[in-house]
């Protein structure tokens, strides 16, 4: 009779590739074929991706063991779910920014001091993801949305009701950023709990929508705040996130596979969830479910030591600068130099909106879609880096748009032209940022939500430097030849791309050889 530890060794031994490199099908079934050559054979198996075991008799088929239990209306259920919460981060961060002018006014304070506190913001948002994922990873996923969120609606509530004083305005500005920054990496981490990795680019995608609307629809929101009433601003933030809480606190429940396997426990639950904040472990620990490292410095830096892992993260990083480049001098542009008004300036980021939709969305699909082909000729031949490949065609998109935009603004062609470019690069940059979060989400650490954790915190630092230094630049060397060199630096993403293809499975190899050696 064949061992658990010995099937699952086998399964192993197709070149440590994940349990995508199986036979896999559209519906997240996997196919294990056993030969059994006795009367009447057991064979248990417990497949890396969580699968549960299976038994089989003589002239039985193999049962499909499926990556995840959960119904197709729970999983969009919470693919939904996640996507509204992703979206109040970014949003509670641009929607401050039109409203920088009265501010100033309102609290007394010089420019620089106004401007403070977004940069305060944004330290935050970029670090706190961090420590939020790590435990994130480790003690559940629906926990950490509880517990971040409470500071988020809090710090909210009081921006609302306290007197308008400088200092309160700057610690309630870092409670918000803690209480935000959750969302992005433990959405991602969810989402690799939930869709299995031949659709999980596509439900990435659609995840994806909420983070990027945030920028778009953030100062479309702020003119709520018309004629000085600035405290509705907070208000509304105060009352959406109240409304989401209360939908995951529901609605939502636990993904952690340590902890719930693959939601055959959910299957057959109603869709409204007793409230808890803790989900108890109800899987027993196994090859399929493994327990996760505690959160701890000496992890983290092991995760940062993964090659492929803080490169497609700088990649990242260096692609939103040239992007928010575009996106922090869009309304100046439109506004200085071709007379649009303030409404009409805020209306127009619906432009980089529907780029980032349609980017996200059909990067995602094509990213599956090269998966499923690479599978179908060869199952034993895809490996996660597989999917970098289609990340040329974005980033030359990308930079096309950000080449286009600042010539086109420097020689001050019809403002068409500006919507065109501005489109370009928000296309290919989500088009890349698809295939990266998914990547990430699948490769050897094993901690999705931690990973995404790092390739945001290298784009919201990117963002915050590209933020500082845009005008200076432009001033400096002038409209065109400034976005040349941020176009540049997505020659940079393409050559870190090609080196991802040719070293990253080697790599990917020694991180997992380092892994056993530590355990």
């Amino acid at each position: 009779m064949m061992s658990t530890n010995q099937s699952h060794r086998t399964q192993e031994s197709k070149d440590e590739l994940p349990i995508d490199s199986a036979n896999l099908e559209g519906d997240g079934n996997i196919d294990e074929v056993n030969h059994v050559s006795s009367a009447e054979v057991n064979v248990s198996s417990i497949a890396s991706d969580g699968s549960e075991n299976v038994s089989l008799s003589k002239g039985e088929k193999p049962t499909p063991a499926k990556y995840s239990e959960f119904s197709t209306v729970q999983k969009y259920l919470i693919l939904v779910i996640v996507t509204v919460a992703g979206f109040l981060g970014p949003v509670s961060g641009n929607i401050y920014i039109p409203i920088l002018p009265l501010l100033q006014d309102v609290f007394r304070v010089s420019n620089t001091c106004i401007n403070a506190t977004v940069s305060v913001f944004m330290f935050v948002f970029a670090f706190a993801p961090l420590l939020w994922a790590s435990w994130a990873d480790f003690g559940g996923r629906k926990t950490l949305y509880l517990v971040s969120l409470l500071f988020f609606i809090a710090a909210n509530v009081l921006l609302a009701a306290l007197p308008a004083n400088i200092v309160a305005l700057f610690i309630l500005r870092v409670v918000q950023a803690f209480g935000a920054s959750s969302v992005m990496s433990v959405g991602a981490g969810t989402i690799a709990d939930v869709f299995e990795p031949q659709v999980r680019a596509r439900a990435i995608s659609y995840f994806m929508l909420g983070p990027q609307l945030g920028p778009v629809l953030g100062p479309i929101l702020s003119m709520i705040a018309a004629n000085g009433q600035w405290r509705w601003i907070f208000g509304f933030l105060a009352i959406f996130s109240a409304c989401v809480y209360l939908v995951i606190l529901f609605f939502l429940p636990e993904t952690l596979r340590y902890l719930v396997g693959n939601g055959r426990y959910f299957k057959e639950k109603s869709y409204v969830l007793i409230p808890r904040l803790y989900q108890r472990k109800i899987v027993e620990d196994s090859a399929g479910f493994p327990k996760p490292p505690r959160p701890s410095l000496k992890g983290f830096l092991m995760i940062m030591k993964y090659k492929p892992i803080m490169l497609c993260s700088i990649n990242g990083g260096l692609l939103f600068a040239t992007f928010y480049g575009v996106s922090v001098t869009f309304t100046q542009v439109l506004r200085h130099d071709y007379g649009f008004n303030t409404l009409e300036a805020c209306l127009s980021y619906l432009c980089p909106g529907v780029s980032l939709v349609s980017g996200s969305i059909i990067g995602g699909r094509i990213s599956d879609s090269l998966r499923r082909n690479v599978i179908k000729k060869n199952p034993t031949k895809y490996i996660p880096e597989n999917r970098f490949s289609i990340q040329i065609v974005g980033l030359l998109i990308s930079m096309a748009g950000v080449l286009g935009y600042g010539w086109c603004v420097h020689k001050h062609v019809h403002v068409v032209s500006i919507f065109v470019f501005t489109f370009l690069t928000g296309f290919g940059m989500t088009w890349v940022f698809v295939t990266s979060t998914t990547y990430l989400t699948e490769c050897a650490s094993g901690q999705p939500a931690t990973n995404v954790a790092l390739a945001n915190l290298m784009r919201n630092l990117a963002a915050a430097i590209s933020s500082l230094v845009i005008d200076k630049l432009i001033e400096k060397e002038t409209f065109g030849w400034c976005f040349t060199g941020l176009a540049m630096l997505d020659m940079v993403g393409i050559a870190i791309v090609v080196l991802l293809l040719i070293r990253g499975p080697v790599w990917r190899k020694q991180f997992e050889e380092r892994k056993l050696q530590n355990h």
